[in-house]
């Protein structure tokens, strides 16, 4: 669990790098899908061929088409609307998630989370304050980059769980990589410009961090992962802070104060049902 809570805490350093390299949405995903998708296949390719079931190949090529628009849907809404309208349309997705993972998953949802859950979306919606600014295509875009976040994590999980989070993750940046190729080839002059930035962007905090996540998802249940997902808008506010002398107000800081404490609920209530489930010895 503190891995995730880490990751997502990185995560939040994205907007600052999207804002210092001047690439087109579409380009950006693509250079950030080939940039972490290389080094996974190579490290997967290092211990032999993958093995899947022409099911699983199927479900890994869907879930990485999935990760494909999702990006480019997200970019697109902060692109055509404001950032704070983009950031609460696409984290509506956590509620969405953990609200169906009992029907998809067989997950109960407990009372615990889901006030951790509704806590966090306060606290994301006090950082971000949605205004004016709304235009129909953002509020699209973002809608449909809640709908494919959410599918992910419901997909994605019993397939993490089945191949593991290593070949989920190398296979499913492949597939949307090799699908933004076009984007990508465009991109290289400006990229050679700005290369260290993007080779955070996509090593870092693409090929690393989805190895990592899907490795949190397969062993959390999603309601956790969901709360969880907060940390990332809440931690914008503070790297933001922190390198772009946007200090916010105090509202802005109330709501990542309510995230952080919804977040430790949740890891509370995981370290609780784990010392549940330990056997008792003598």
């Amino acid at each position: 669990m503190v891995s995730l809570v880490v990751l997502t805490a990185a995560w939040g350093t994205i907007p600052l790098i999207v804002r210092s390299v001047d690439l087109s949405t579409q380009q950006l995903v693509a250079m950030r899908l080939w940039l972490g998708g290389l080094p996974l296949l190579a490290v997967l390719l290092s211990r032999g061929v993958p093995l899947l079931s022409a099911s699983q190949w199927w479900r890994v090529i869907g879930l990485g088409a999935l990760l494909a628009f999702h990006w480019v849907a997200f970019f697109w809404s902060l692109n055509t609307t404001t950032v704070a309208i983009a950031l609460v349309l696409v984290y509506l997705a956590p509620v969405a998630m953990a609200t169906l993972a009992p029907v998809v998953l067989g997950e109960p949802l407990r009372a615990r989370a889901a006030v951790a859950l509704a806590v966090a979306l306060a606290g994301v919606i006090l950082v971000a304050r949605p205004g004016e600014g709304a235009t129909t295509e953002g509020v699209v875009s973002g809608l449909l980059a809640a709908a494919t976040f959410t599918g992910l994590v419901l997909v994605g999980k019993p397939i993490a769980q089945q191949i593991g989070p290593l070949r989920l993750a190398a296979l499913e940046t492949s597939v949307a990589a090799l699908l933004m190729t076009p984007w990508a080839v465009t991109a290289l002059p400006e990229a050679a410009q700005s290369w260290w930035r993007l080779s955070i962007l996509g090593v870092i905090l693409t090929g690393i961090a989805g190895f990592v996540y899907w490795r949190s998802v397969a062993a959390l249940p999603v309601a956790t992962v969901a709360v969880l997902s907060y940390m990332e808008p809440a931690s914008a506010v503070v790297w933001a802070a922190l390198f772009l002398g946007e200090t916010g107000d105090g509202i802005t800081w109330l709501g990542v104060i309510l995230v952080l404490v919804a977040g430790a609920a949740a890891g509370f209530q995981v370290r609780e049902t784990a010392s549940a489930e330990q056997p008792v010895s003598g």
